[in-house]
């Protein structure tokens, strides 16, 4: 009984499974929650968080123990009443504690600030990459699933035609080649459905991969495809600059190398230090100390010339970044005006294929099969009306994916869900 119960639980399982329906936008929240590389920067974004909190961190004082200004014979080290000695050398307890300039210590945890603003726009990057990937993935198995539907119809009418075309030959009505003729275009459309479903088995490898689940997961989509309207050409700079991760990245990078430059400048501000060294003499010697004052001077010829010109340096890549900024918001505004153009005319051909393209095909083929059925016309002017609407279709479905991946890489440019 148990393991009846089992059995029907899972075959239960497995069709809740197989019957699940994802949309794009739960396939978008998938992915930003589980996909590895994006949970990846999560993790280094914490990293550089803590790094941050160390580098204000003092260095580690320094302890020491030994012998000072001893002699090596032993004997010296005793007082000898005879001699008048009152012995020599110590044993000399020493700690030094050097305190980094304060701006130092903040320029330091700035830097590591700055990686962890740099780490989470490259996730927003990274993401937006994804997202897109899981878009074209998404867009190509809805037209794939549309074709499957216009293969299943020609699929239904080729049966039908082959069926006619047998009892029209044995009655003498039709010719041989036009049966065989049928045969074959019906054994190619089998042959495009096989391939077809392949595909939408590798999108669907490709949104599981992504989603970083069970690349055997079966699952299906909404097939709803969402034909959008975006605003008209002339983009805002500061709009694409507040949208753009790739442009924050840039900004970010360079923020980075202003904390490293300040960071150089730092280092040209001294540190300071102090030591005490206490001795205790051998023999009658009285105790000792000593207590001394350190300080570092960096502004020596011989080694501030090395941090001058490190913050030189930086400042023409930070120059070289904003050169970087105008090329890439150049560049995407140029790619906007495009792709709108793109999408317009696109829309328009996908327009005259809906309104008169397909209805005169299929109009023809409907008064050819007619035709074919009331004996006026041979299989061979339907077979071919039927393959021009097929073929008509088709098109149409890789139109319209070609206009699904123009708003795919327009929301990409702009960073759009």
């Amino acid at each position: 009984m148990k393991l009846r119960l089992t059995i029907l639980l899972s075959l239960i399982l497995a069709c809740e499974i197989e019957s699940q329906i994802l949309t794009l936008d739960s396939i978008l929240k998938a992915i930003t929650t589980s996909n590895p590389e994006l949970r990846m920067y999560d993790e280094r974004i914490k990293s550089a968080a803590e790094y941050a909190v160390g580098a204000r961190s003092l260095d580690p004082p320094q302890v020491g123990a030994g012998f000072f200004m001893t002699p090596y014979n032993p004997m010296m080290w005793k007082a000898d009443d005879m001699t008048g000695s009152q012995g020599m050398g110590s044993f000399m307890v020493s700690a030094q504690q050097m305190f980094m300039n304060r701006q130092k210590r903040n320029a330091n945890a700035n830097v590591m600030r700055g990686m962890a603003n740099v780490d989470l726009q490259m996730q927003g990057a990274m993401r937006n990459e994804m997202y897109a990937m899981a878009k074209m993935s998404y867009y190509m198995w809805v037209t794939l699933q549309k074709k499957l539907f216009v293969l299943d119809e020609s699929e239904k009418l080729l049966e039908y035609l082959v069926k006619s075309a047998e009892l029209r030959y044995t009655y003498g009505m039709d010719k041989l080649s036009a049966y065989y003729k049928s045969k074959a275009m019906l054994s190619d459309i089998k042959s495009m459905r096989l391939m077809t479903e392949f595909e939408i088995i590798q999108q669907r490898i490709s949104l599981n991969t992504l989603m970083n689940r069970n690349k055997e997961i079966v699952f299906a989509i909404d097939t709803t495809l969402p034909i959008k309207t975006f605003e008209p050409a002339g983009f805002d700079s500061s709009y694409i600059a507040s949208q753009k991760s790739q442009y924050k990245l840039i900004s970010e990078n360079a923020n980075l190398l202003r904390a490293r430059q300040n960071l150089e400048r730092s280092r040209l501000k001294p540190d300071f230090g102090i030591k005490y060294d206490h001795m205790v003499g051998f023999g009658r010697q009285p105790q000792q100390f000593s207590l001394m004052g350190m300080v570092t001077i960096p502004i020596a010829p011989w080694s501030s010339k090395m941090y001058k010109s490190s913050v030189s340096g930086l400042g023409f890549e930070i120059e070289a970044l904003g050169l970087q900024q105008q090329a890439l918001l150049n560049n995407i505004s140029g790619a906007l005006n495009s792709y709108q153009q793109q999408i317009k005319t696109k829309k328009l051909q996908l327009d005259l294929y809906t309104t008169q393209i397909i209805p005169s095909l299929r109009k023809n083929y409907e008064v050819s099969l007619i035709a074919f059925e009331q004996n006026k016309e041979e299989l061979f002017m339907t077979l071919d009306a039927w393959q021009n609407l097929k073929l008509i279709q088709l098109n149409y479905l890789d139109m319209l994916y070609d206009l699904l991946q123009l708003q795919v890489n327009y929301e990409k440019e702009l960073e759009i869900r």
